[in-house]
């Protein structure tokens, strides 16, 4: 850690130098933005803002099934749809887990001459982590609004205002906002690809609708109801 550290960071802020003249790559790590270190020196800030930031997320349900699919097919495994999705709906903390899962799966079905189905599946990663069988994310969420209010998933994640598509596009930013810890940004990307800024907006609208409006107030329990249920 550099904060507070000035020694350790006059040293580092040498490294840096002579890296960077070199015409060497340096990649380094945080869990906060640059703009956002405290106890750092100005001249290393400066620096590490000279650079690409980026965030670096969770992968959502889809591409850990395509890290499952891409892991299964390397290893020459037949595992069906049903499994795969299981695991990725469950397996939400880490890919290391996704694999290790995969391996158990396997040493399993050697061991006890069993297929993999999803009974083993179930079973595996009871064991692995801590299940959660009705997972909530940003794309089941927005996936079950679409079904409410009956609208096909293109016409919310596209760029049009039309009153009762909007409202349900804000419907799903604001139930993914409450129950899910996904960030703003992350809810504004995958509904609809909007910003962090939209997202805030939607929240307050729902807001203001479910105070004066009783039938959307009594829509959106019943979707919360659904989530929960």
């Amino acid at each position: 850690e550099f904060m507070d550290k000035q020694g350790t960071q006059k040293t580092f802020f040498h490294i840096f130098n002579h890296l960077h003249q070199n015409g060497k790559q340096i990649i380094m790590t945080c869990d906060r933005a640059p703009g956002s270190l405290e106890g750092m020196e100005e001249r290393l800030l400066t620096r590490f803002q000279w650079g690409l930031s980026a965030e670096i997320e969770m992968p959502d349900f889809e591409l850990r099934k395509a890290i499952l699919k891409s892991k299964i097919y390397k290893d020459g495994l037949e595992i069906s749809e049903e499994v795969i999705d299981y695991i990725a709906a469950n397996v939400t903390d880490s890919v290391r887990n996704l694999e290790g899962v995969l391996v158990s799966l396997l040493a399993h079905a050697t061991l006890t001459d069993e297929d993999i189905d999803l009974a083993l599946a179930e079973k595996v990663v009871g064991k692995v982590v801590a299940a959660t069988p009705n997972v909530i994310s940003v794309e089941k969420i927005r996936d079950m609004v679409c079904d409410y209010f009956a609208l096909p998933l293109d016409a919310v994640m596209s760029k049009t205002r039309k009153r009762e598509i909007a409202t349900a596009r804000q419907v799903a930013m604001y139930l993914s906002k409450q129950y899910t810890k996904s960030s703003l940004s992350v809810i504004g990307k995958l509904i609809g690809g909007r910003d962090h800024a939209t997202v805030l907006h939607a929240c307050s609208v729902v807001n203001d609708l479910m105070d004066t409006d009783k039938n959307f107030r009594m829509s959106v329990k019943e979707l919360e109801q659904r989530l929960k249920g």
